[in-house]
């Protein structure tokens, strides 16, 4: 959708999205409310998108660091936008019974980099959806868009109030939640060598780095989980820890 009268100052209803292959996505997204997009001559001479909606802003790298509000990554691309709108949780588990899912349940991780490789990797193993809490969770921004390069337009958010209602919630939709967590008995590839509920329904439950998961989630967690790394490295990125963990749940 255009809406060309948008100021050029991103707020809490806008912000500008960076980068090539982020900006291409959320320009062939339907979805997504688009305000203005500036590029520089090159850029647009090789954007890969058919009837563009919107008459781009011709400009050069440094003006459009400026109108971006001085991102240095912009690439010569830059889109304004509105914040897509979150899933409701609800309608999509009525709505999707007979489908195997798996969601990825973030814990208070609040780095918007951070939640954007999440999503990145989310979508490389064709996740179902994120679920985050409404608090505590950084809205949807620039960097977050620019790390999760792209696909941020097609993988699911789901914003919830409570987790432990929602892990509750999930199990009576047939899901099994797993903590993943530093310190659990059993690392991923026993607990896919002697269950079979990695072809169940699966809940991936992450905290963030510095805190891990809270003991209250933890404990409403059906089992805890570990990567099994090197004791001398203390923890992984948490984008990285989930690539794996997907990884090894699809191997099955």
């Amino acid at each position: 959708m255009n809406k060309s009268n948008k100021s050029n100052k991103s707020n809490n209803n806008s912000y500008w999205i960076i980068g090539k292959h982020a900006v291409e996505s959320a320009l062939k997204n339907p979805r997504r409310v688009k305000y203005k997009l500036c590029i520089t001559k090159e850029n647009l001479a090789s954007l890969e998108i058919d009837n563009l909606e919107l008459k781009p802003d011709i400009m050069s790298r440094s003006e459009i660091s400026i109108i971006a509000e001085n991102a240095n990554t912009h690439q010569g691309i830059a889109l304004l936008v509105k914040p897509l709108e979150t899933n409701n949780l609800n309608n999509y588990l009525e709505n999707s019974k007979e489908v195997k899912k798996t969601f990825i349940i973030l814990d208070q991780i609040t780095d918007a980099q951070n939640i954007g490789a999440i999503i990145r990797s989310a979508s490389a193993f064709s996740a179902s959806g994120i679920i985050i809490l409404d608090k505590n969770s950084p809205n949807e921004n620039a960097t977050m868009a620019k790390a999760a390069v792209g696909t941020l337009e097609f993988m699911p958010l789901f914003k919830v109030t409570n987790l432990v209602q929602t892990l509750n919630k999930l199990k009576k939709y047939n899901f099994w939640t797993i903590g993943l967590e530093a310190k659990a008995a059993q690392t991923l590839k026993e607990l896919s060598d002697n269950t079979k509920i990695f072809s169940e329904n699966i809940g991936i439950v992450m905290g963030s780095e510095s805190k891990g998961l809270r003991e209250l989630v933890k404990n409403n967690c059906d089992m805890t989980a570990k990567i099994n790394i090197k004791r001398s490295i203390e923890s992984l990125n948490v984008s990285v820890a989930l690539a794996i963990t997907l990884y090894e749940i699809n191997r099955t």
